[in-house]
């Protein structure tokens, strides 16, 4: 059965202001949802894993430094134990997000004898040891999960992949419009 073009061709000129105005309602609607995504996303951050990064670092430079001074006092070859933090300490990052790169190390004196390092760790983290700790690292892994968890990944709830997926949409969205609004000079010429 042959089309009938002419039918067929002026709907599709007809609809296409309406159309157009729906993917423009969709694209305006889609910013609204990346608005909120996004200052959701920030306020996890600044407070759930920022807060519970800092007051981990206040602990362990506080409390946790002193009850770790008094198991390891300093002696001929050891001084004052200090905290070490690693450079994926604080990171908001799915796949390295976490606080538990830090540790306390003290100085030994420097030995004749290479390649011995110039200190020893006497403490680091381990899980089930200090019930603050394991807080603030739980919290924090809590909140770093909600804000970069890969979309598709047992789950669709991270926020900045759900930015980045709707910002897929609009573009994907914004090429169906395009392609709609040049539609109708082109289509209009194959009218008989």
């Amino acid at each position: 059965m042959p089309v009938n073009c002419n039918a067929v061709l002026n709907k599709m000129i007809s609809a296409a202001p309406n159309k157009a105005a729906n993917i423009d309602q969709s694209i305006s609607q889609i910013e609204d949802i990346q608005g909120d995504l996004t200052e959701e996303a920030a306020a996890i951050r600044e407070c759930v894993t920022d807060k519970a990064r800092d007051e981990l670092r206040a602990y362990l430079e506080g409390p946790k430094l002193a009850e770790i001074q008094i198991l390891f006092p300093s002696s001929p070859i050891l001084s004052d134990a200090y905290l070490v933090v690693g450079p994926t300490y604080g990171t908001i990052d799915f796949a390295t997000g976490n606080i538990t790169d830090w540790e306390y190390r003290q100085d030994i004196i420097p030995t004749p004898i290479p390649p011995l390092p110039s200190y020893i760790t006497v403490y680091s983290y381990v899980p089930g040891v200090d019930p603050i700790i394991d807080k603030y690292v739980s919290d924090y892994a809590f909140g770093n999960d909600y804000i970069t968890h890969p979309v598709g990944i047992g789950a669709a709830y991270g926020l900045e992949p759900l930015v980045d997926m709707y910002e897929q949409g609009k573009a994907t969205l914004l090429g169906n419009k395009n392609k709609i609004v040049q539609s109708v000079n082109i289509l209009k010429g194959y009218l008989s």
